[in-house]
């Protein structure tokens, strides 16, 4: 390229012409070298492509230089760490929360007065039981001993009938 632009000023030719020729050059260089760049990789990716199936990681750049976090890891810690803020004081604050509901869901004390009037009244039901207990026996007794008496009032008409019939 050098030799054609030398060549072109020794030899007197129209400057705009060679400013063309020598740009049209550059051009096709440019153009050959990202051809040559896009052979290579395409030879790179040939030889190190991963099989069909397998998924494709990708990097993040990475710059030594840098001292900057990214803004991902950033957030990710923060919220790691107030989800440790949130367990270790929430944890202690829903103890106490249980422990007053199980408090106030426990059965209330039933003063000593009231007690004493349950067992009283427990008592003369009981009583009230038995004595219920005792007239129903006596009407059962009462009843049976009515219908023996009836069966044998019937018993003695039927008898005093067939003897009036034989005599007659």
């Amino acid at each position: 390229m050098m030799q054609a632009l030398a060549l072109a000023m020794i030899q007197g030719a129209d400057p705009s012409q060679t400013a063309r020729d020598i740009s049209q050059q550059i051009r096709d260089q440019i153009q050959a070298a990202r051809e040559e760049a896009r052979a290579a990789q395409r030879a790179q990716n040939a030889t190190t492509a991963p099989p069909v199936g397998t998924p494709v990681i990708s990097t993040i750049p990475f710059d030594p230089n840098r001292n900057q976090i990214p803004r991902q890891a950033v957030d990710l810690s923060l919220a790691f760490f107030f989800t440790v803020a949130v367990i270790l004081l929430g944890l202690p604050i829903t103890r106490a929360f249980a422990r007053k509901m199980d408090r106030a869901a426990a059965p209330q004390r039933i003063p000593p007065e009231i007690s004493n009037q349950l067992n009283q009244l427990t008592q003369a039901v009981d009583a009230i039981a038995l004595e219920v207990e005792r007239i129903s026996e006596g009407q059962r007794f009462t009843t049976r001993l009515l219908s023996e008496q009836q069966a044998t009032a019937q018993h003695t008409m039927l008898s005093a009938g067939e003897g009036s019939q034989r005599s007659g």
